[in-house]
């Protein structure tokens, strides 16, 4: 029998200050029987000292200060980690208490994970935007109740996923474990079959489609779980921002891997979308699931990737003649997919506003300059105790 029931697992590396607010928010709410597992490889274990001062006895804190992929940073944390159910954030995330709930739910309903919503963001404060249109210290929510709660078929949302060329992920019915809730005795087969927790170059999309290959019973919730935060030097900021785009020697994402192979399947550059993209085929490929490898929509990604990243043009194109995806194609299947996209949302707010009129509540708001992870739960619970009235 683990330990634990819970362990909240955060990788980080020099974002110290971020991290320790983010370990006080889940200390201050007092959660029975979860523990807490920082994985950390920063330049220095400064972190220790800060964590030791806390004088928690559920926080677990192991430091790596050599050179390690995102991957292996990732797959470490798990290592560290004692909990019956995994859950893993990043150091400028936070966490809100019915998470215990909804793992006592799983626990009893023999669940291998829960897909909650991602309702709930917080952008940190910062000299500068980190987001255009959007104020630091920004906490923005989207609260919908009742909290409903559906089972889902993750292999049916993978083969959506592959069909949409990993568009909109995050909307699909697909398990994730960062900011979801997921067993770990799925996370031990998925080792058991591969070799490591992690493969590929992103963890969550490497776990998002293993996930949804070994996961039988799912649940996806209304309700948050977790505070995404944004911090300036936050990973969804760069990505918002256009960072993440270049020649593929310039991805900060093969740091660590000495022989890493790209899967020529892919076009060779460095975006989101490629790194994603190739990250899924290996999983794929280690899972040994190469059979749903034709499924993926080569030439709607290209085209995504011809309208997104122009200065790649020439050698998308190239690659599409090679696997023979038409110039037609690369033309016209992101601009119909975009409007494919719009009318299903469309679609869904004409039924959301039908549910209003039979008691479904939707609170969305703002608030702005809030210091810190800390301040914004205090105000998450406001808001939650408003509209349960």
């Amino acid at each position: 029998m683990n330990k634990y029931m819970l362990s909240i697992v955060i990788p980080t590396k020099n974002r110290q200050d971020y991290c320790l607010f983010a370990l006080k928010q889940i200390l201050s709410l007092g959660l029975q029987n979860i523990e807490v597992c920082i994985q950390d490889n920063s330049d220095t274990d400064e972190l220790r000292k800060d964590v030791e001062n806390l004088k928690a006895t559920n926080i677990v804190y192991n430091y790596h200060g050599g050179v390690l992929s995102f991957v292996d940073n990732f797959s470490e944390a798990i290592s560290i980690s004692s909990g019956e159910y995994i859950c893993i954030i990043g150091d400028d995330d936070g966490i809100l208490p019915s998470i215990i709930n909804y793992v006592k739910k799983a626990d009893e309903e023999n669940l291998d994970a829960i897909i909650p919503s991602l309702g709930i963001v917080y952008i940190w404060p910062s000299e500068k935007k980190i987001i255009d249109n959007a104020e630091t210290g920004l906490l923005h929510l989207c609260i919908a109740k009742p909290y409903n709660s559906r089972p889902v078929n993750p292999q049916k949302a993978l083969n959506t996923l592959l069909h949409n060329a990993i568009q909109n992920y995050t909307s699909l019915d697909i398990p994730r474990l960062y900011h979801g809730i997921v067993k770990r005795s799925v996370l031990e087969s998925i080792k058991q079959k591969t070799g490591a927790y992690f493969k590929g170059l992103t963890p969550d999309m490497y776990m998002a489609v293993a996930l949804a290959i070994e996961c039988k019973n799912v649940i996806r919730i209304d309700e948050s779980i977790t505070i995404s935060g944004i911090c300036p030097k936050s990973g969804s900021a760069d990505s918002v921002t256009g960072k993440h785009t270049g020649e593929l020697s310039e991805a900060p994402h093969f740091r660590g891997h000495n022989s890493y192979i790209w899967d020529s399947r892919i076009p060779s550059f460095y975006s989101v979308d490629t790194i994603w993209a190739e990250t899924l085929i290996q999983a794929l490929v280690s899972l040994g699931r190469d059979d749903l490898i034709d499924k993926f929509n080569l030439s709607l990604f290209e085209s995504i990737c011809i309208y997104r990243y122009p200065e790649y043009s020439q050698l998308i194109r190239n690659h599409s003649l090679e696997y023979n995806v038409s110039f037609l194609s690369l033309k016209i299947e992101y601009p119909l997919f975009c409007i494919r996209t719009f009318f299903k949302r469309v679609i869904r707010r004409i039924k959301r506003d039908i549910k209003k009129i039979f008691g479904y509540k939707m609170h969305i708001a703002h608030m702005n300059n809030i210091p810190n992870i800390i301040e914004a739960e205090m105000l998450i619970k406001e808001a939650k105790i408003e509209i349960d009235r």
